[in-house]
């Protein structure tokens, strides 16, 4: 039976009010990031400003499973560096709290902070990147008719189109007794219908105005007559849909369908999605023989290397998740590799064989001090590399 005693309680307190915090100004700093984001879309009529902050808000919540394997990375690092700063490993070491006791309590720690991500990971973060997706693509389609005014002539931007409606809906996504003029590079047409909305393809993301019971006309030209014919529907192209709103709606497909979908960039979101609480469980161990317990080592002697750390194993798993999307590797390797490697540095660091032993010593001993600058320059690079990702996938 597991016991867990006085001095566990304490560290595990210290340990989640860390997490807490750190996670918490993460959090501030990427929502800003995404913030600005949003309002440079919204200042070129991109989106609707009142889209802004939700929009902010619901990327902030997705990344938050990127966020939390480096909160509880930092967390111990800065624990366990306040601990030896302050003499407190020391003295548990001298009251027989020993290496192998403080190991059990970061296992303990791993473990459960790894089930809330796993549970964020598999679960919540898809819900909320797809509710966030759902206002954005509703956003998209809202800046297509700003500026339309029921009653009045709207000439798009490159004045290929001219928009007319006699009724608009409040959130101008629904319109009544339309009529369209376009000019196609050999003639003109018209369209009018009784009504039409705008939607969004949820296979490739593309806008498209959906025309409901009206009419097509075909003006004469020189070497054709006009044409009129009738439509119960009919589809106009507002905004062709990209990759990035491909891969942003494939990070909204909850897990369990994902996996009976079974392609190989399925598989790697799935993995994806799998290696966020992995990851957590390795970072909290890999970062116990990074911190030093000498007292004048200083209690942050360890950040800037945890941040460089977490670089390096993130970036190579999303290496590793290109590769399974391009076929280079089999899904059967998929990500697991990665966190093999990094398993077998963390067993390695922990225990290391007696000849590593004085080069791990020297590592540390060559390591420079802490800059409090460098770090918070090393902390904005990281989380601007989290929004760029984010965006891309």
């Amino acid at each position: 039976m597991l016991r867990i005693f006085l001095i566990d309680r304490y560290i595990l307190k210290e340990l989640s009010l860390n997490v807490a915090a750190s996670t918490l100004i993460l959090m501030l700093i990427f929502g800003g990031l995404r913030f600005i984001h949003f309002l440079g879309k919204a200042a070129r009529g991109d989106i609707p400003a009142g889209t802004v902050l939700s929009l902010a808000s619901y990327e902030s919540l997705g990344a938050l499973v990127l966020l939390l394997p480096l909160a509880a990375f930092l967390a111990v690092i800065l624990v366990l560096g306040r601990m030896g700063n302050d003499g407190e490993t020391i003295a548990l070491y001298a009251c027989g709290v020993g290496r192998n006791h403080l190991l059990r309590v970061m296992l303990i720690f791993g473990v459960l902070l790894a089930m809330v991500v796993g549970t964020i990971s598999l679960y919540l973060a898809p819900l909320a990147l797809a509710r966030g997706y759902r206002i954005e693509q509703q956003a998209l389609l809202a800046a297509e008719t700003t500026g339309l005014v029921a009653g009045d002539f709207k000439k798009t931007h490159s004045g290929e189109r001219i928009f007319y409606a006699e009724r608009l809906s409040k959130d101008q996504l629904v319109m009544k007794d339309i009529f369209i003029q376009m000019q196609q590079p050999d003639q003109k047409v018209i369209f009018r219908a009784k009504q039409g909305h705008l939607e969004t393809d949820e296979e490739n993301g593309n806008k498209n105005l959906i025309l409901e019971d009206g009419y097509r006309y075909d003006l004469p030209t020189a070497d054709n007559s006009m044409r009129i014919s009738r439509y119960a529907r009919h589809g106009l192209l507002v905004r062709k849909g990209g990759e990035r709103e491909f891969n942003i709606r494939h990070k909204t497909i909850p897990t369990l369908k994902l996996w009976i979908m079974g392609a190989p960039n399925d598989i790697s979101e799935v993995q994806w999605r799998l290696s966020m609480p992995i990851s957590t469980l390795l970072l909290v161990m890999f970062a116990v023989p990074l911190t030093r317990y000498e007292p004048r080592k200083g209690r942050y002697s360890g950040l800037v290397s945890a941040i460089v750390t977490y670089l390096i194993y993130s970036n190579t798993i999303g290496i590793a998740r290109h590769w399974i999307d391009k076929g280079i590797v089999s899904t059967i390797f998929g990500l697991w590799w990665v966190h093999i490697v990094m398993l077998m540095l963390v067993l390695v660091s922990l225990w290391p064989p007696r000849p590593l032993q004085k080069i791990l010593s020297w590592l540390r001993s060559s390591l420079p001090k802490f800059n409090f600058l460098g770090a918070l320059q090393s902390l904005f690079y990281l989380l601007r590399h989290i929004s760029i990702f984010q965006n891309k996938k």
